[in-house]
C-alpha cells in the first residue's frame, strides 16, 4: 500500500517534470524565432514564407505552453487540497475489494453441479450418484486458472481462507453447510471461462461420472453475475507484517 508521503512525492515530481517541459518549450520558442529568420539577402517571397512558418510554430508552441500551464495548475491544486483521510479511505476500499469484502457484479459463468436422478441399485454404492467436495474444488480451481476475478458457491464467496470439504455426505464451504444443486458463479470473460470448463481434456473424472451415473453438469454464460461479499472471519493467528519482526528474531530462534 502506498503511503501518503509517497503519493505527495509523486505529485511533486510530476509538477517538476511538467515545469521543466514548459521551460524547454519557452526556450525553443525563443531560439526558433531568433535563429530561423532568413538572411536579408533572400527574396521577399522567401522572407514572407519564413515569417508565416515561424508564426505557425509560435502559435503551436503557445498552445502547448498554455496546456502545460493548465496541467501544472491542476496538479498544484490537487497537491494542496488533497485530503489525507480520503486517500487513506480509498486505500482501505481497495484492500477490501481485493480481500473479497465487497460485493461485485459483472459478466461471467454459471456452473451447476447436481446429484444424479437415477435410481441407485441395491448392490451399488450411493456415493457414485452424488456430488463430492473434490469436484467442486476441481471446478473452482479451473475457473481461477481461467482468469476468474471472483467466485461464489451457493452464495458463499471464496477468498484466500475459504475451505471446501465434506463431513459425511454434507459439503461445507466456509464452514457453511450447502445442499445441491451447487451453483458456482464466477466473474470473468464468459467465452474464455466456458471454453476451459467445457474442454473435454478438463474435468475428465467428472465427465465420466456424468455419463456413467447421471451426475448433472450445466454450464451457461451470464451477462451479469452477482457475487456477494465474504461474510466469514479473517482470523490470522501466526502471520505478521514483516516490518514488525526484528531482523535478528529468526537467528535467535536458531540459537545464533
Amino acid at each position: 500500500m502506498k503511503t501518503i508521503g509517497s503519493r505527495r512525492s509523486s505529485a511533486n515530481i510530476a509538477i517538476l517534470a511538467a515545469s521543466i517541459i514548459l521551460g524547454f518549450l519557452l526556450t525553443v520558442q525563443f531560439r526558433s524565432a531568433a535563429a530561423s529568420l532568413p538572411p536579408r539577402e533572400q527574396s521577399r517571397v522567401s522572407t514572407a514564407e519564413a515569417v508565416q512558418r515561424l508564426e505557425e510554430e509560435q502559435r503551436q508552441l503557445k498552445e502547448r505552453i498554455a496546456e502545460l500551464r493548465t496541467q501544472i495548475a491542476s496538479m498544484q491544486h490537487a497537491a494542496e487540497t488533497a485530503d489525507p483521510a480520503k486517500m487513506v479511505a480509498a486505500d482501505i476500499d481497495q484492500q477490501k475489494l481485493l480481500a473479497g469484502l465487497v460485493a461485485l457484479h459483472g459478466p461471467g459463468l454459471l456452473v451447476v453441479l447436481d446429484d444424479s436422478t437415477k435410481t441407485v441399485g441395491p448392490s451399488e454404492d450411493a456415493n457414485n450418484y452424488i456430488i463430492h467436495d473434490y469436484e467442486l474444488r476441481d471446478v473452482v480451481s479451473l475457473l481461477w486458472l481461467s482468469g476468474a476475478e471472483a467466485i461464489a458457491i451457493n452464495g458463499e464467496r471464496l477468498v484466500n481462507v475459504s475451505s471446501i470439504y465434506c463431513v459425511g455426505s454434507t459439503i461445507l464451504v466456509n464452514d457453511t453447510r450447502l445442499s445441491p444443486p451447487y451453483e458456482i458463479r464466477a466473474i470473468g470473460d464468459p467465452p474464455v471461462l466456458e471454453d476451459v470448463v467445457q474442454n473435454p481434456k478438463n474435468l475428465a473424472k467428472l465427465r465420466a461420472r456424468v455419463k456413467t451415473y447421471g451426475i448433472q453438469l450445466k454450464v451457461t454464460q451470464q451477462k451479469d453475475v452477482i457475487i456477494p461479499a465474504y461474510s466469514g472471519t479473517l482470523n490470522i493467528r501466526y502471520a505478521r507484517p514483516t516490518m514488525t519482526v526484528p531482523r535478528n528474531e529468526g537467528n535467535k530462534s536458531r540459537g545464533m
